[in-house]
């Protein structure tokens, strides 16, 4: 929780500009991932989406999986996805073809995350899979969940997963070890994600936590979304945070308050990211909406209400960071 003190001394203001709204989809977003230019969506009618970021078009659709697609990543141009299925594929954005389908798990797949030639693969039987990304081989189960691993995050050799058993969990990917158990969540853990020496956890508890990855205690909880929250991303100094309740809300990581709520999506946020000062985020509504931000040290003032008036924020954001970083 964060306490009145800790509020008053937030030290940096969010300037917000006008979201684009990509083209609406024909299905609901269930992940979202970028690389250079194109948005690449999994999405519940079975399908990856692929969208040009700049114009908003759809531009490829890639098939072949049998159920939702619950996760996908991209790395160089290959884009690995996860179903519930029960299988992960390896595709070639260029080529737009599937080069590769592992049955991997008794259950569907929910998250995936690649690290060096490594498919790191959390799933709905309790379990963490890694597979060799070349040669498809099963490489290590990681057991110790009592419930679904719904996501995973990797930092260096670390796995960290987030479970319907409300705990959060850091595994050696080499070993296959459980180094520490992160208990205090009340319900389901839906996101993870790790920057620096912190892991960052939201749940259906309705709160975010933040937990020292080398400690294993949590040294803040971060309240206000009304319902689950179900993604989590970290830009800088920002925690990014989705949720049922149908906002995002910034939060300043290191005073714990929230910044900004943001409205626009008709339906639970299911994904949020961050590139290149625009959030992006995707949505049951079957829209993804980029939203411009900036990040300030200090009090906006007068120079905030004029920006907010003639809304400069989506054409002054260069120049606004220059001008502020000059100034710190």
């Amino acid at each position: 929780m964060v306490d009145e003190n800790t509020s008053r001394n937030q030290k940096y203001q969010v300037l917000v500009g006008k979201s684009k709204l990509l083209k609406v989809c024909y299905s609901n977003i269930c992940d979202l991932s970028i690389w250079n230019s194109l948005l690449i969506g999994g999405t519940n009618d079975f399908s990856i989406c692929i969208w040009d970021s700049q114009t908003g078009e759809r531009i490829k659709i890639l098939k072949g999986h049998t159920n939702s697609i619950w996760s996908v990543f991209v790395k160089d141009n290959l884009i690995i996805s996860s179903s519930a299925d029960k299988t992960i594929r390896i595709w070639d954005i260029d080529y737009e073809t599937c080069l590769k389908k592992i049955e991997c798990h008794t259950d569907l797949c929910s998250s995936v995350f690649i690290k060096d030639n490594l498919i790191i693969c959390s799933n709905g039987d309790n379990t963490i899979k890694i597979w060799d990304i070349n040669s498809a081989e099963c490489l290590k189960t990681l057991e110790g969940h009592t419930d679904y691993v719904i996501s995973v995050f990797v930092k260096d050799n670390l796995a960290i997963s987030g479970s319907d058993d409300c705990t959060v969990r850091i595994w050696d990917i080499y070993s296959g070890e459980c180094l520490k158990i992160l208990e205090g969540h009340t319900h389901e853990v839906n996101s993870v994600f790790v920057k620096d020496n912190l892991i960052i956890s939201g749940s259906v508890d309705k709160t975010i936590r933040i937990w020292d990855i080398n400690t294993g205690k949590c040294i803040k909880i971060l309240e206000g979304h009304t319902d689950y929250v179900i993604s989590v991303f970290v830009k800088d100094n920002l925690i990014i945070s989705g949720s049922y309740d149908k906002t995002i809300k910034i939060w300043d990581m290191t005073g714990g308050l929230c910044l900004k709520t943001l409205e626009g999506h008709k339906n639970c946020v299911i994904k949020v990211l961050c590139r290149d000062n625009q959030i992006i985020s995707g949505s049951v509504d079957k829209t993804i909406r980029m939203t411009p931000i900036i990040l300030f040290p200090g009090e906006l003032g007068v120079f905030q209400q004029v920006i907010d008036a003639y809304n400069l924020a989506p054409h002054l954001e260069r120049e606004v960071i220059d001008y502020f970083n000059e100034k710190k």
